[in-house]
């Protein structure tokens, strides 16, 4: 596999070395290629790649920022910390959900997570951090 990897690469080099770039351009011209559309074509390809990766990107990070901050309340939840306690009620009375969760300490990650997904993850994970740093 590497020699043929090798072959293809010389191959190239050799192409690139005996035909110019001008030239290649120069007669695709010739042959009707609008590179103004080519690269207005190009710039929006490169624009959604960029955008698509970004929002990956996004997506990724609060997801593991959720993950987190389920499991600081998971563990507030076990070491019986009154802040979290008091705000994971508050979130649960505020979406109206004391109907399915009405023991916190029996929540799952996966019911946190659902508590907690709509709000604002980076605060969260800040009030957590404090309490569990003053709890020490």
């Amino acid at each position: 596999m590497d020699k043929l990897k090798k072959t293809i690469k010389e191959s190239l080099n050799n192409f690139n070395e005996a035909i110019p770039n001008d030239l290649v351009r120069k007669q695709l011209e010739a042959d009707g290629v609008d590179w103004n559309e080519h690269d207005l074509l190009q710039d929006k390809f490169i624009k959604q790649l960029t955008f698509k990766l970004n929002a990956k990107a996004n997506k990724e990070k609060q997801e593991r920022m959720l993950e987190r901050a389920s499991n600081f309340f998971k563990d507030a939840l076990n070491k019986g910390l009154d802040k979290p306690i008091a705000y994971m009620n508050n979130l649960i009375n505020t979406n109206q959900l004391q109907t399915q969760f009405s023991r916190l300490e029996k929540m799952s990650e996966e019911q946190i997570k659902d508590v907690i997904k709509d709000q604002n993850l980076i605060e969260i994970l800040e009030m957590l951090e404090e309490e569990s740093k003053r709890e020490q």
